[in-house]
């Protein structure tokens, strides 16, 4: 893994240029300006193929953006989910102190832009409270889908359950 915070003199990456044309889920309903901001704030981490990028029960201080490539969670051996560009990790880190319910490696190479509590919340503090009230909002939108992907994972697993004549 390596990071990288950026430099002002640097040119943009085009992961953020696609982002700024399509914001992530998590920045929906942004001004361009808080979206290019706020994407800054991340530090960029790189991670190579089954690099573990989170443990099950860190403590939660941090959350990430996917910015190229993906990755996949884990939890006892099983592989729960791919998320790819433009998807959040751990987005409930600004009100959650929990540890972290599940493993999380890289498929393959992948850039995260990593944000740290503490920067996040200083970052709305200096915003309308407008922008962390939008911020909210789509962070439950992420949590249903994620609630209502698991729902799908588990319908399916209950039909194959019920329809095999060995159990």
């Amino acid at each position: 893994m390596s990071t990288d915070k950026g430099s002002l003199h640097e040119p943009m990456a085009e992961y953020i240029k696609k982002f700024l044309k399509e914001p992530p889920l998590l920045l929906k309903n942004f001004h361009y300006e808080d979206v290019l901001e706020y994407l800054q704030l991340g530090i960029e981490e790189r991670f190579q193929a089954d690099d573990v990028i989170l443990n099950e029960s860190e403590y939660v201080n941090s959350a990430y953006l996917v910015a190229e490539g993906k990755v996949a969670i884990w939890k006892d051996n099983i592989q729960l989910a791919t998320l790819s560009e433009g998807n959040f990790l751990g987005e409930a880190f600004l009100f959650s102190k929990n540890s972290r319910m599940a493993k999380v490696t890289a498929e393959g190479d992948c850039v995260l832009l990593r944000y740290e509590r503490y920067e996040a919340l200083n970052f709305f503090r200096k915003k309308p409270e407008k922008l962390f009230n939008i911020f909210t909002k789509n962070i439950i939108e992420i949590q249903q889908r994620k609630i209502s992907n698991m729902n799908i994972q588990l319908l399916n697993l209950k039909k194959r359950l019920l329809n095999d004549s060995n159990w």
